[in-house]
Protein backbone atom coordinates (compact mmCIF):
# COMPACT_ATOMS: atom_id res chain seq x y z
CA UNK A 1 0.00 0.00 0.00
CA UNK A 2 2.81 2.42 0.91
CA UNK A 3 4.42 1.93 -2.51
CA UNK A 4 1.15 2.68 -4.29
CA UNK A 5 0.68 5.84 -2.22
CA UNK A 6 4.21 6.96 -2.98
CA UNK A 7 3.67 6.42 -6.72
CA UNK A 8 0.62 8.66 -6.44
CA UNK A 9 2.68 11.34 -4.72
CA UNK A 10 1.03 10.80 -1.33
CA UNK A 11 2.60 10.39 2.09
CA UNK A 12 0.96 8.19 4.71
CA UNK A 13 1.14 8.89 8.43
CA UNK A 14 -0.21 6.58 11.14
CA UNK A 15 -2.18 8.47 13.82
CA UNK A 16 -4.32 7.42 16.76
CA UNK A 17 -8.10 7.93 16.90
CA UNK A 18 -7.86 11.09 19.04
CA UNK A 19 -5.58 12.78 16.50
CA UNK A 20 -7.88 11.83 13.63
CA UNK A 21 -10.87 13.20 15.56
CA UNK A 22 -9.06 16.49 16.10
CA UNK A 23 -8.16 16.82 12.41
CA UNK A 24 -11.65 15.97 11.18
CA UNK A 25 -13.32 18.58 13.37
CA UNK A 26 -16.12 16.25 14.37
CA UNK A 27 -16.78 14.81 10.89
CA UNK A 28 -17.01 10.99 10.86
CA UNK A 29 -13.74 9.81 9.31
CA UNK A 30 -13.97 5.97 9.45
CA UNK A 31 -10.32 5.72 10.42
CA UNK A 32 -8.79 7.49 7.42
CA UNK A 33 -8.37 11.13 6.40
CA UNK A 34 -6.95 12.53 3.17
CA UNK A 35 -5.55 16.03 3.62
CA UNK A 36 -5.43 18.26 0.55
CA UNK A 37 -6.30 21.66 -0.86
CA UNK A 38 -10.00 22.52 -1.13
CA UNK A 39 -11.48 22.84 -4.63
CA UNK A 40 -10.72 26.20 -6.21
CA UNK A 41 -13.43 28.83 -6.44
CA UNK A 42 -13.81 30.03 -10.03
CA UNK A 43 -14.88 33.47 -11.27
CA UNK A 44 -18.37 33.75 -12.74
CA UNK A 45 -16.87 34.65 -16.11
CA UNK A 46 -15.00 31.34 -16.15
CA UNK A 47 -18.22 29.45 -15.43
CA UNK A 48 -19.97 31.24 -18.28
CA UNK A 49 -17.09 30.63 -20.68
CA UNK A 50 -17.93 26.92 -20.51
CA UNK A 51 -21.43 27.70 -21.90
CA UNK A 52 -23.40 25.84 -19.19
CA UNK A 53 -27.08 25.18 -19.75
CA UNK A 54 -27.90 24.98 -16.04
CA UNK A 55 -26.48 26.73 -13.00
CA UNK A 56 -27.51 26.74 -9.36
CA UNK A 57 -27.22 29.67 -6.92
CA UNK A 58 -27.73 29.63 -3.16
CA UNK A 59 -28.93 32.66 -1.22
CA UNK A 60 -28.03 32.47 2.46
CA UNK A 61 -27.74 28.68 2.80
CA UNK A 62 -25.14 28.44 5.56
CA UNK A 63 -25.17 24.80 6.69
CA UNK A 64 -22.18 23.06 5.04
CA UNK A 65 -23.95 19.70 4.97
CA UNK A 66 -26.93 21.18 3.15
CA UNK A 67 -24.62 22.83 0.63
CA UNK A 68 -22.72 19.57 0.19
CA UNK A 69 -25.92 17.61 -0.40
CA UNK A 70 -27.14 20.23 -2.89
CA UNK A 71 -23.81 20.12 -4.74
CA UNK A 72 -24.07 16.34 -4.95
CA UNK A 73 -27.54 16.59 -6.55
CA UNK A 74 -26.48 19.37 -8.92
CA UNK A 75 -23.43 17.49 -10.18
CA UNK A 76 -25.39 14.26 -10.59
CA UNK A 77 -28.03 16.11 -12.63
CA UNK A 78 -25.49 17.66 -14.99
CA UNK A 79 -25.48 21.25 -13.75
CA UNK A 80 -22.57 23.39 -14.89
CA UNK A 81 -21.76 25.11 -11.62
CA UNK A 82 -22.81 26.21 -8.14
CA UNK A 83 -22.79 29.91 -7.22
CA UNK A 84 -22.30 30.88 -3.56
CA UNK A 85 -22.16 34.31 -1.97
CA UNK A 86 -19.06 35.63 -0.24
CA UNK A 87 -21.13 36.25 2.90
CA UNK A 88 -23.82 33.97 4.33
CA UNK A 89 -22.37 30.77 2.86
CA UNK A 90 -19.97 28.16 4.27
CA UNK A 91 -16.33 27.64 3.45
CA UNK A 92 -15.27 24.44 1.72
CA UNK A 93 -15.15 22.55 5.01
CA UNK A 94 -14.56 18.80 5.54
CA UNK A 95 -18.27 18.44 6.38
CA UNK A 96 -19.29 20.02 3.07
CA UNK A 97 -16.83 18.00 1.00
CA UNK A 98 -17.74 14.72 2.72
CA UNK A 99 -21.48 15.29 2.28
CA UNK A 100 -20.95 16.12 -1.39
CA UNK A 101 -19.53 12.59 -1.83
CA UNK A 102 -17.06 13.55 -4.55
CA UNK A 103 -19.17 16.19 -6.32
CA UNK A 104 -16.81 19.00 -5.28
CA UNK A 105 -14.14 17.45 -7.51
CA UNK A 106 -16.30 17.77 -10.62
CA UNK A 107 -18.83 20.57 -10.07
CA UNK A 108 -17.34 24.06 -10.55
CA UNK A 109 -17.87 26.35 -7.57
CA UNK A 110 -18.10 30.12 -7.83
CA UNK A 111 -18.23 32.68 -5.01
CA UNK A 112 -19.63 36.14 -5.78
CA UNK A 113 -19.65 39.31 -3.70
CA UNK A 114 -23.18 40.25 -4.77
CA UNK A 115 -25.75 37.68 -5.88
CA UNK A 116 -28.07 40.31 -7.38
CA UNK A 117 -25.33 41.60 -9.67
CA UNK A 118 -24.48 38.00 -10.61
CA UNK A 119 -28.12 37.40 -11.55
CA UNK A 120 -28.13 40.56 -13.63
CA UNK A 121 -25.01 39.36 -15.44
CA UNK A 122 -26.66 36.01 -16.09
CA UNK A 123 -29.71 37.76 -17.53
CA UNK A 124 -27.47 39.59 -19.99
CA UNK A 125 -26.06 36.21 -21.02
CA UNK A 126 -29.56 34.97 -21.84
CA UNK A 127 -30.25 32.94 -18.68
CA UNK A 128 -33.74 32.44 -17.32
CA UNK A 129 -33.59 33.18 -13.59
CA UNK A 130 -35.87 30.88 -11.60
CA UNK A 131 -36.33 30.88 -7.84
CA UNK A 132 -37.67 28.22 -5.52
CA UNK A 133 -40.32 29.80 -3.31
CA UNK A 134 -43.29 28.44 -1.36
CA UNK A 135 -45.44 31.26 -2.76
CA UNK A 136 -44.36 30.69 -6.36
CA UNK A 137 -47.05 30.75 -9.03
CA UNK A 138 -45.54 27.94 -11.11
CA UNK A 139 -45.34 24.23 -10.31
CA UNK A 140 -41.71 23.14 -10.52
CA UNK A 141 -42.85 19.58 -11.35
CA UNK A 142 -44.83 20.75 -14.39
CA UNK A 143 -42.47 20.89 -17.41
CA UNK A 144 -44.78 23.38 -19.12
CA UNK A 145 -44.15 25.90 -16.33
CA UNK A 146 -40.38 26.02 -16.96
CA UNK A 147 -39.52 28.71 -19.50
CA UNK A 148 -36.39 27.12 -20.98
CA UNK A 149 -32.59 27.06 -21.11
CA UNK A 150 -30.07 28.29 -20.24
CA UNK A 151 -31.32 28.74 -16.70
CA UNK A 152 -30.13 29.43 -13.18
CA UNK A 153 -32.09 28.01 -10.25
CA UNK A 154 -31.89 30.02 -7.03
CA UNK A 155 -32.68 28.52 -3.62
CA UNK A 156 -32.83 30.43 -0.34
CA UNK A 157 -32.23 29.67 3.30
CA UNK A 158 -34.70 27.62 5.30
CA UNK A 159 -37.17 29.83 7.15
CA UNK A 160 -36.03 33.10 5.55
CA UNK A 161 -36.22 32.00 1.93
CA UNK A 162 -35.00 34.27 -0.85
CA UNK A 163 -34.19 37.86 0.07
CA UNK A 164 -36.52 40.57 -1.34
CA UNK A 165 -33.88 42.09 -3.63
CA UNK A 166 -33.06 38.65 -5.02
CA UNK A 167 -36.77 37.99 -5.60
CA UNK A 168 -37.02 41.19 -7.63
CA UNK A 169 -34.28 39.95 -9.93
CA UNK A 170 -35.91 36.65 -10.88
CA UNK A 171 -37.99 35.90 -13.95
CA UNK A 172 -40.30 33.38 -12.26
CA UNK A 173 -40.92 31.65 -8.93
CA UNK A 174 -41.37 27.89 -8.73
CA UNK A 175 -43.17 26.17 -5.89
CA UNK A 176 -43.15 22.52 -4.89
CA UNK A 177 -46.71 21.19 -4.49
CA UNK A 178 -47.16 19.75 -0.98
CA UNK A 179 -50.19 17.58 -0.22
CA UNK A 180 -49.51 16.67 3.41
CA UNK A 181 -49.60 18.62 6.65
CA UNK A 182 -45.86 19.30 6.67
CA UNK A 183 -45.52 22.91 5.56
CA UNK A 184 -42.00 22.84 4.16
CA UNK A 185 -39.02 20.75 3.08
CA UNK A 186 -35.36 20.79 4.02
CA UNK A 187 -33.50 23.10 1.63
CA UNK A 188 -31.37 20.27 0.23
CA UNK A 189 -34.47 18.17 -0.50
CA UNK A 190 -36.32 21.10 -2.06
CA UNK A 191 -33.28 22.02 -4.13
CA UNK A 192 -32.90 18.42 -5.26
CA UNK A 193 -36.46 18.38 -6.57
CA UNK A 194 -35.91 21.65 -8.41
CA UNK A 195 -32.56 20.50 -9.77
CA UNK A 196 -33.93 17.33 -11.34
CA UNK A 197 -37.05 19.10 -12.60
CA UNK A 198 -34.84 21.48 -14.57
CA UNK A 199 -32.52 18.66 -15.62
CA UNK A 200 -35.41 17.25 -17.67
CA UNK A 201 -35.03 20.30 -19.92
CA UNK A 202 -31.50 19.11 -20.70
CA UNK A 203 -32.80 15.67 -21.59
CA UNK A 204 -35.47 17.14 -23.86
CA UNK A 205 -32.80 19.00 -25.84
CA UNK A 206 -30.69 15.90 -26.49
Amino acid sequence: MATRLERAGLRAELLDAAALDAISGGVTHQGIILAGRPPEMRPLAELLAAKPKLLLALDGVTDPRNVGAIARSAEAAGFGGLILTRDRSPDMTPALVKTAAGATEYLPFCRVANLVRALQSLQKEGFWRMGLDADGDRDVLDPASLPGLPAVLVAGAEGKGLRPLVLRNLDCLLQIPLAGRTASLNVSVASGLGIFALARLLKDQT
